[in-house]
């Protein structure tokens, strides 16, 4: 049978046993400071030899971080002004078109209250004059067609539909710039990429068996995704805007046809009835 003492030295082993365990878990989950940690590791080395030390101090202070601007700039060249230069033509460009291409612009509403005062009075040569010095979409379309109207109405639509289509056409032209932008965009895009791609590679091809530089592939691959990113970004609002325009040339060309042809007609009806445009002014006469 164990003796009190013996019994009393386990004890006490095991406590010490125990402690110790619970000790080394704790330290095992307390993070140790890093700060702390590095500036022990390097206090010996310091305090052998300082003046390397010192003179080491400024070569690891962190590079001044660069701006997101700033880097694009960088990183885009020459190229990058080319497609910044691009981008500001395209801009001017669009909102050249959005004040030309308006059913306002077209089919102004003053000159159509000046042909109707026209015919209803017959005053068909202030009609004509009206729309010679006027160059709107519709102005050139109705000078057609009084011009033709002797020779039969059908001939007047016809001369007048050559007209719209000559006027559309040209229109057409001036948007087609968008649709060169839109083409160019990604293109010239893909000479960035190319471009970067072959720093990038030049880099790790001329390292001559040592380490290449990180930074310098790292500038080329910036270089080819920023020119890239540049050139879609321009061509994607040029195929867009150019839709728009062209939508937008249809719409203004179906609303000058429109009245075009209903301003002709309105011609021909009273150059054809001359009694009916009279007899409002004869009817005052009898009267009195």
């Amino acid at each position: 049978m164990p003796t009190l003492s013996t019994m009393s030295r386990e004890w006490r082993v095991r406590t010490c046993a125990l402690l110790c365990f619970l000790w080394v878990v704790g330290l095992a989950f307390i993070p140790a400071p890093r700060a702390a940690a590095q500036d022990a590791k390097d206090a010996p080395a310091a305090a052998a030899d300082p003046a390397p030390a010192a003179a080491d101090a400024p070569t690891t202070a962190p590079p001044a971080k660069k701006s997101m601007l700033r880097w694009a700039i960088e990183a885009s060249g020459p190229i990058g002004i080319f497609l910044v230069g691009l981008s500001i033509y395209f801009t001017a460009l669009v909102i050249r078109l959005f004040l030309e291409f308006r059913v306002s612009e077209a089919v102004p509403p003053a000159l159509i209250e000046k042909l109707e005062t026209a015919i209803k009075e017959r005053k068909f040569q202030d009609a004509y004059d009206a729309c010679r010095d006027d160059n709107s979409f519709l102005a050139r379309m109705v000078r057609t067609g009084v011009a033709n109207l002797p020779n039969g109405r059908a001939e007047a639509k016809e001369a007048m539909n050559d007209t719209a289509a000559e006027i559309v056409l040209g229109m057409e032209a001036r948007t087609s710039y968008l649709a060169t932008i839109g083409t160019l965009g990604p293109m010239i895009g893909l000479v960035g990429t190319i471009f970067g791609m072959i720093m990038s590679f030049q880099e790790i091809a001329t390292a001559a068996g040592s380490q290449p530089k990180p930074e310098k592939v790292a500038e080329g691959i910036s270089t080819a995704l920023f020119i890239t990113l540049e050139g879609v970004s321009i061509a994607v609002p040029a195929i867009f805007f150019f839709a728009f325009f062209r939508n937008r040339i249809a719409q203004i060309a179906m609303e000058a046809t429109k009245v075009a042809d209903r301003t002709i007609a309105a011609f021909w009806a009273a150059a054809k009835n001359p009694q009916a445009a009279a007899a409002p002014a004869a009817a005052p006469a009898a009267k009195a």
